[in-house]
């Protein structure tokens, strides 16, 4: 086991410590504003034309000090800013699942195509197949009406030849 000492005294003075903290803070929040404008180009757009717009209207002024209003402001565009990424990272995901959702409609969609192209397929040979067997069919009609007409014709003259027959015994 080690010894115990007493605290770990800082070696910043306070001033020095409260400085460090808030450029940990500001480096924390630049970094999460740089991933929020690089997933957004239209976020980034808007934010350049601001900053155009900024470094036109004011001259580049020294970092509020953390008493003033103008710090209290920041903070609260920072909270502000932080609140915006949670909402954004929300519709974020709830655009993927969306995604996933639509990817898996449009994968159904695909194999419903696939089978439909298949049974039209398959309709236009039954209805190919089917005009076939119509028209075996009409031709055996004919075919039939033919070989009825000759053999009525025959038992005419059977019949005939049979009368025939009979007159002369």
């Amino acid at each position: 086991m080690l010894p115990r000492t007493g605290p770990i005294a800082n070696p910043l003075p306070p001033a020095t410590q409260s400085q460090t903290e808030v450029l940990r803070i500001l480096q924390r929040e630049q970094d999460r504003a740089i991933a929020l404008l690089s997933s957004s180009p239209l976020l980034a757009g808007l934010f350049v034309s601001y900053a155009n717009q900024a470094a036109v209207s004011e001259p580049a002024s020294a970092t509020p000090s953390p008493e003033s209003e103008e710090w209290k402001v920041l903070q609260n565009v920072i909270v502000t800013l932080q609140e915006a990424i949670e909402k954004l990272k929300l519709e974020n995901l709830e655009l993927v699942k969306e995604l996933g959702s639509a990817k898996a409609f449009r994968s159904q969609v695909s194999s419903l195509e696939a089978v439909n192209t298949t049974q039209q397929d398959d309709i236009k040979s039954l209805r190919a197949e089917l005009v076939e067997a119509k028209d075996k069919h009409d031709q055996l009609m004919v075919d039939f009406d033919v070989e009825k007409a000759a053999l009525q014709i025959r038992v005419l003259d059977l019949e005939v030849c049979l009368d025939s027959c009979m007159i002369t015994e």
